[in-house]
């Protein structure tokens, strides 16, 4: 079968981490041939030359600006724009919503004359941000699989610039809706009673993670505990609340921590929380790392992770945290309680919790060695990408079938 991917953007984020371990998968099992669109050739690209994987890019400039023999890997680069945006006021929503809609039209007339002589016959859309994978299917008369991967109205605050039957439609018509934990299956049923939803947790690479994290000089440091949080900058996300929690703790004495954020976002929301940092003192206490590429290194000089969005739809970070053997702290909603689960680390509540549950891993070194290796242990076991990758092949072959 030939397989369509559509992302929405082209850096190494949560979701394209989990497509990339997908199509490398896919390539590995010669089952299907995978087609990729994204918005430019950005950070993904750059990530299949550094892997060595083989794959010819086509733009609207030229048929074919680079061209392997050897690749069974086809990237189309052509704008993705979200059907979906954050609601702020009516006036400047629909004036977005127009401009938005015209663009997407566009789009996907330039992804009509690049794939309708190619025989696709399944669009994979990778995220539910975007709905021109489901247009496209619809005019190509293929099957569109849906990758849902956010609680994009709770945690981003979207509302699509499409009426509610359309949209409603569209979901209910894919030939499946494939969510990445229990709690968005739960949610994307009761929305849409009528679509066809399944589970498929998302894997992750673990040979890279589970190579660097060995006992180092770093995790050995009884001085300093080190807290990770990787995450995109965004209300949602709560990094104030860390920083809150980090400030009470450091107002009532405890020196001995520091608190990475590894990530970029929205500029306005970075500043107030550099601003809450240097006004509370908490210079030498949290870093700002920005975008970091190389996350198992990070993770090697960390001592525990957290995850302190609150509605989370899955969190792969959350299982690299647990496969380099860190503890987690994670805020009780969303699909966290899934995955940090049998004694892996510690759920919280509030802000109150959030500072309790930190003081707890600061103080006991014999709970954060016990909860890490149950992590590492449960991560290894039940979040392997070769699992997602044999599920979703699986799925596939169900769709060609016509068993599903």
């Amino acid at each position: 079968m030939k397989i369509l991917f559509i992302s929405h953007y082209d850096n190494m984020y949560g979701a394209n981490r989990a497509l990339l371990d997908l199509i490398r998968g896919m390539l590995k099992s010669g089952a299907h041939i995978p087609y990729l669109v994204l918005p430019s050739a950005g950070g993904f690209v750059e990530t299949l030359k550094k892997e060595g994987v083989a794959y010819t890019l086509h733009t609207a400039a030229a048929e074919k600006d680079m061209r392997d023999p050897a690749a069974r890997l086809h990237c189309y680069i052509c704008p993705v724009t979200q059907w979906q945006a954050i609601y702020k006021e009516p006036v400047s929503f629909a004036i977005k919503r127009k401009k938005r809609r015209r663009q997407i039209a566009e789009e996907l007339e330039c992804l009509y004359q690049y794939f309708k002589d190619e025989g696709i016959d399944v669009i994979h859309s990778n995220s539910s941000v975007i709905g021109t994978g489901a247009m496209l299917a619809e005019r190509l008369g293929c099957m569109h699989v849906w990758h849902i991967r956010e609680f994009a109205q709770e945690h981003y605050g979207m509302e699509y610039f499409y009426p509610e039957a359309q949209v409603r439609r569209y979901y209910e018509q894919a030939a499946c809706l494939v969510t990445i934990s229990d709690a968005l299956k739960e949610y994307m049923r009761e929305k849409y009673p009528a679509a066809n939803v399944v589970r498929i947790y998302d894997g992750v690479e673990a040979g890279k993670i589970l190579a660097a994290a060995l006992p180092s000089a770093a995790k050995q440091r009884a001085d300093t505990i080190r807290f990770v949080y990787v995450a995109y900058l965004f209300p949602k996300k709560q990094q104030l609340m860390v920083l809150q929690a980090a400030a009470a703790l450091y107002a009532e004495g405890e020196r001995d921590f520091h608190v990475t954020f590894a990530g970029t976002g929205q500029p306005a929301y970075e500043k107030k929380l550099r601003r809450f940092a240097r006004k509370h003192g908490l210079s030498e206490i949290a870093e700002f790392a920005g975008f970091v590429k190389d996350i198992p290194a990070l993770l090697l000089q960390s001592d525990v992770g957290l995850m302190a969005s609150e509605h989370e739809g899955f969190g792969l970070v959350t299982v690299e945290y647990m496969l380099a053997g860190l503890p987690v702290i994670g805020y009780e909603s969303g699909a966290t309680p899934e995955i940090v689960a049998e004694e892996t680390g510690l759920l919280y509540h509030d802000k109150e919790g959030l500072k309790q549950a930190m003081r707890k891993l600061m103080k006991d070194a014999a709970l954060r060695k016990r909860l890490g290796e149950n992590a590492k242990k449960r991560a290894a076991e039940h979040f392997p990408a070769e699992a997602n990758t044999a599920a979703v092949l699986k799925l596939y072959d169900s769709l060609r079938k016509g068993d599903l």
